[in-house]
């Protein structure tokens, strides 16, 4: 599909803020996909197709999970906001016919990440947290570690989510967690 029809099906579906943030996440992706030499149009896609569910209630997004056949896990039903990205994979494929697999691996995983991830999965998770509209005080450092070492972006997301996910009383999922310790054993292969 091509990039402006994509851009004006999400447009019709999301908030302006929402449009806006999956813009900064393509303008982000287009960059660290050209500096570490990945597939980039999977990623542009996967930018604009990453929260097209982001906006759906807590109970619209187990209730479809559910009718689509998809699993929910006991930490989903805690925070149905974790089966977003499992959603839009399911709408670009249902709705688009789109199912590249490394534009659906980007999307699937990039609220919580997974031990599994691919460097274009990093990248696009971290596309998603140092995008521009991003004006977070520990985005600048962020933005300056993905360039120097991806692992440890990742890391350094991880932790600030975390922290934050704790501070406010909510679940951590368990890939994340996974993925971490992964991350500080050197056990995942970008």
């Amino acid at each position: 599909m091509m990039a402006d029809k994509l851009k004006d099906w999400l447009q019709a579906r999301v908030s302006l803020g929402r449009y806006r943030h999956s813009l900064g996440v393509l303008e982000a992706i287009t960059e660290l996909a050209e500096r570490y030499e990945v597939a980039a149009a999977p990623l542009r896609q996967a930018a604009l197709l990453h929260d097209c569910a982001r906006e759906f209630t807590n109970e619209e997004l187990v209730a479809t999970a559910e009718e689509w056949g998809l699993p929910v896990r006991d930490v989903d039903r805690l925070s149905p906001v974790l089966l977003h990205g499992k959603l839009a994979v399911e709408i670009a494929k249902r709705d688009l016919g789109l199912s590249e697999p490394a534009m659906v691996s980007a999307v699937r995983w990039h609220t919580a990440g997974h031990p599994e991830m691919t460097l274009s999965d990093k990248l696009f998770y971290l596309a998603d947290v140092t995008e521009p509209t991003r004006h977070h005080g520990w985005v600048a450092d962020l933005r300056a570690l993905v360039l120097e070492d991806v692992d440890r972006a990742v890391l350094m997301a991880i932790g600030i989510n975390t922290d934050h996910l704790d501070r406010t009383g909510r679940v951590v999922d368990p890939d994340t967690c996974e993925l971490r310790e992964l991350l500080r054993r050197g056990k995942v292969d970008s």
